[in-house]
């Protein structure tokens, strides 16, 4: 008995001095994940627009005029921008308001219904010196799974840039009123009107879709592929 004792007591000792080290072990691993997730924020937050659009309504049978906010990400260093089908659409004039506080008229180069994206191109006016504008990598959404960590950023209620995080819940969700040829990213990331055509975004700073619509919970976004 007593040596049955004593060999339960050194187990009880043995764990109670390993308990301390794997505590730590998980603090520093979620200063660790922090630190990505700020890195990955910081390499896409800079190209993150927000979207002004005037819209012109004739389908009641007269004009009607009006404004509808949006979110959008810089893809290239020429000002291609990545937004959503519906933010754009019956749009007569589409401005962007960048990370550094200057506004751009925007061309509307191609827009699809069913995968609810749109390609614009950001107009600098004639006489305008202007660099390289902030852009954000797009990454490939097929290397998502199911629980890997995501952010939607846009500009929810017109609150110029914002960050939300969640996880993939489904990687290929089928929405019943959506083109039958889409299948959608589904997350519990926040995804607010305004954040429409915001990027989603992995813990390597790549964009791997883009916010379409959310509520209740659930947040859907068109995904990226990218065969680089």
């Amino acid at each position: 008995m007593k040596k049955s004792m004593l060999l339960v007591l050194a187990l009880i000792t043995t764990v109670g001095v390993a308990a301390p080290s794997k505590t730590d072990a998980m603090v520093e691993g979620k200063a660790d994940f922090r630190k990505i997730v700020q890195h990955a924020k910081e390499k896409v937050f800079p190209a993150v627009a927000y979207i002004k659009c005037l819209r012109e309504d004739n389908s009641s049978g007269k004009k009607i005029t009006g404004e509808v906010l949006g979110s959008g990400v810089i893809i290239t260093p020429g000002g291609e921008v990545l937004t959503n089908w519906h933010v754009i659409d019956k749009a007569v004039e589409v401005r962007c308001l960048l990370s550094d506080g200057t506004y751009y008229t925007a061309k509307i180069i191609v827009s699809d219904k069913d995968t609810d994206l749109a390609l614009l191109q950001l107009q600098v006016p004639k006489g305008v010196k202007r660099g390289p504008f902030p852009f954000a990598e797009l990454g490939d959404s097929t290397k998502l799974k199911e629980g890997s960590f995501v952010m939607a950023m846009g500009a929810p209620y017109g609150l110029n840039r914002s960050v939300s995080i969640g996880i993939i819940s489904c990687i290929s969700r089928y929405l019943p009123g959506s083109s039958e040829y889409s299948l959608w990213l589904q997350t519990d990331a926040l995804i607010n009107p305004g954040n429409s055509g915001g990027p989603m975004v992995d813990t390597e700073g790549k964009v791997v879709g883009i916010n379409t619509r959310g509520g209740q919970g659930m947040g859907f976004a068109s995904p990226m592929h990218n065969d680089k």
